[in-house]
């Protein structure tokens, strides 16, 4: 069945979820694996500054040494 346009207020029969439900639950062919991307950096540490104990502020240390500050935002309560 070809894909189907839905209008507001159709009832939808019998057909046109079986063959939507067929469509779902097909299993897609497997393409090509792609190619491998760049490599990337990893979490080596993260120190957590806490003020009166909750979590302010930290910085993250990623595998090859450089850091990052971490910044943090308190919600509002709701």
């Amino acid at each position: 069945m070809a894909k189907h346009t839905w209008t507001p207020g159709e009832v939808i029969s019998s057909a046109l979820l079986n063959d939507l439900e067929e469509r779902a639950s097909a299993t897609p062919e497997k393409g090509e694996p792609g190619k491998d991307g760049a490599a990337g950096l990893g979490v080596k540490s993260l120190a957590l500054t806490t003020t009166d104990g909750k979590v302010t502020a930290g910085t993250v240390t990623f595998t090859d040494d450089t850091t990052a500050e971490v910044t943090v935002t308190e919600a509002p309560a709701k």
